[in-house]
């Protein structure tokens, strides 16, 4: 019986193949997944292969035609669309699997929630909590006592600095940095190369040196299930 897990990569657009390359890593290191291609619900996608992989079709037809445990990542970078991806899947009855890149310096005492992608060249230092379905994408990192909440994500090159909060959702992008013991709220996005010395509250889009709130955009009812 092979001791691999069976590793379903949902979307298979950018982020889908940064999910792939991350699995593929990974074996190089030890065999642990067996990677069984993309699910993306876009017919036109349907039979087609992506960067050596099949696209095996939506949720519901991979979910009919394997059997047994399936496991996933949700490749798909826009955070609220990871969340509901990520909870139908979940639906299924489908695990949520966390890929962390060989590379990545991660502590030993931090907490890592399911689904999460912990990319190339990334530190997640001591006493963090990540949760469910983060993305910490290449070379970016995540300092001491720093919280960051569901489906939240900091794009490549950016940086959390320690006892900073980010709430459900919130987006950090490209080499942007949140000064210590700050927040970004929940569904709040801070712009690439932005630096945010003072709290950016929930739905919120900063940007600028200092960053600066530019525009809010409405919140969802609720952001828990």
């Amino acid at each position: 019986m092979s001791s691999t897990k069976p590793l379903v990569i949902i979307g298979a657009g950018g982020h889908g193949v940064e999910v792939l390359w991350l699995a593929k890593n990974i074996n190089k290191v030890a065999p642990t997944y067996e990677i069984l291609g993309f699910c993306d619900d876009d017919r036109k996608l349907l039979g087609k292969t992506i960067s050596g992989f099949p696209v095996l079709g939506g949720m519901d037809d991979v979910a009919s035609s394997l059997q047994g445990p399936v496991y996933f990542q949700v490749g798909i970078g826009n955070n609220a669309t990871r969340r509901d991806v990520a909870r139908r899947a979940e639906s299924l009855g489908w695990i949520p699997e966390t890929l962390i890149d060989p590379s990545a310096a991660v502590a030993e005492d931090i907490q890592l929630g399911a689904g999460c992608y912990v990319g190339v060249c990334s530190n997640i230092s001591p006493t963090a909590k990540i949760g469910r379905h983060v993305i910490v994408h290449n070379q970016s990192s995540v300092g001491h006592d720093t919280e960051m909440a569901d489906f939240s994500q900091v794009a490549p090159g950016g940086r959390v600095l320690g006892h900073v909060t980010v709430g459900e959702c919130g987006y950090l992008g490209s080499n942007a940095v949140v000064y210590p013991n700050k927040s970004v709220g929940a569904h709040a996005v801070l712009g690439a190369c932005s630096f945010a010395l003072t709290n950016i509250p929930d739905g919120a889009v900063a940007m600028g040196v200092p960053a600066r709130i530019r525009t809010r955009h409405p919140l969802p009812e609720s952001s828990t299930p």
